[in-house]
């Protein structure tokens, strides 16, 4: 019991001290009140309280199927160095972060009475699910299937209708056509205010506090509301005049997924005078509604050559005046180094530098990850005066 509450207090600090690194890097307090807000409700209060009924084990299950309904499930994303400390005597040690923060999370108590939604995207997430079902939780899988193809396509729509029947069985009420139309345009709304937002805070908002907001998706108890409160953010910076970064050398930020509370890799790279000029990773949001948009568009880690995830970069390097581009990788998740190569050598033939950088949710190598980062940002810098210098 004194183990319990001390890592539910660990858990509980950690949490209020990335609220408050957040907090003070926005110039923009009133507006960033409702997502800290919501952050706090979601990690600090919400654990408290008797688990919703559906919880979603990663990002990688259509939004629509699972906010039927009009209530956002509790999405268990992993983001956590303290709650990983539950997992302890479960999992090896050098499993990677995310999945021993995700079985933290439930080996804390929570979930006890919800249906636990996985979907199978790696080796980790099936040992995840079998280790939950051993625990007596209540777990279905959603198989992705390994490559994209018609055949497949069919196959991922029959694990689709299998999770429909498995959540309306446990709601003890029928999913309707309707209700599925109703949240894929509820989902759409608020996917499409956070990508006039992202578009309108470029240049002018930190990447931390972007990437935060993003974030703040999968822990919004109303994404109408949500949405509302995004399109006013938005309206406001359109409004304002705005000094724009561009003194700071511009990077992208590849990779291992990053989730709040963990921004230990975003806040290193602001501090060695670098701006995160986009953000993208297996998990990031899509943009399309429906069965047929989410497959095709889909970029978790399920398959062997994830050419949505590349295209999604290449689309994102096109639209951004990029210096230079982090590779995050989170120790123990080799399956976000299968894509590095290709992308190294994508990002070369455009003559941007790339660097890799591999860490997980402790801070012991946070000094050597600042110098390297410091040094990376020092190359760039002279890129941008050399190229400078050849222009005059």
């Amino acid at each position: 019991m004194d183990r319990q509450k001390t890592l539910t207090e660990s858990y509980g600090k950690e949490i209020l001290e990335a609220i408050a690194q957040i907090a003070e890097r926005s110039p923009f307090q009133e507006e960033l009140s409702y997502f800290l807000n919501a952050a706090h409700k979601h990690f600090v209060d919400d654990i408290k309280q008797p688990a919703p009924p559906l919880v979603v084990l990663g990002s990688s299950i259509p939004e629509e199927l699972v906010c039927t309904g009009g209530r956002s499930p509790y999405w268990v994303l992993g983001g956590s160095r303290a709650s990983s400390l539950w997992a302890d005597g479960d999992v090896p040690r050098d499993t990677d972060p995310v999945s021993r923060s995700s079985l933290g999370y439930f080996n804390s108590g929570f979930g006890k009475d919800s249906l636990i939604l996985v979907p199978l995207v790696s080796d980790s997430s099936r040992k995840l699910a079998y280790l939950l079902k051993t625990d007596g939780f209540k777990v279905h899988t959603f198989h992705f299937p390994p490559v994209k193809d018609q055949f497949f396509r069919t196959e991922w729509e029959r694990q689709y209708e299998s999770c429909r029947r498995a959540i309306a069985m446990h709601l003890k009420r029928p999913i309707t056509k309707r209700q599925l139309k109703d949240s894929a345009e509820t989902v759409g709304r608020a996917k499409k205010e956070l990508q006039k937002f992202l578009s309108t805070s470029a240049d002018v908002l930190p990447g931390s506090i972007r990437l935060f907001v993003t974030n703040s998706f999968y822990f919004a108890d109303d994404l109408s509301l949500w949405a509302a409160q995004l399109e006013s953010w938005s309206a406001r910076l359109r409004h304002m005049f705005s000094s724009r970064m561009m003194e700071k050398r511009k990077v992208l930020l590849l990779g291992s997924p990053i989730y709040f509370p963990n921004y230990k890799v975003p806040l290193l790279i602001e501090d060695a005078g670098l701006e995160i000029s986009g953000q993208a990773d297996y998990s990031s949001l899509q943009l399309q509604s429906g069965i047929a948009g989410f497959y095709w568009q889909d970029a978790s880690p399920a398959y062997v050559r994830n050419d949505s995830f590349f295209r999604q970069i290449q689309e994102l390097a096109g639209k951004r005046e990029v210096d230079g581009m982090v590779y995050h990788v989170l120790k123990g998740q080799i399956e976000y180094d299968f894509e590095f190569t290709r992308l190294e050598g994508f990002f070369e033939s455009m003559s941007i530098p790339v660097f890799r950088l591999e860490t997980d949710y402790n801070y012991q190598d946070v000094e050597q990850l600042r110098l390297r980062l410091e040094a990376f940002s020092e190359v760039l810098n002279q890129r941008r005066y050399g190229r400078w210098a050849a222009a005059i």
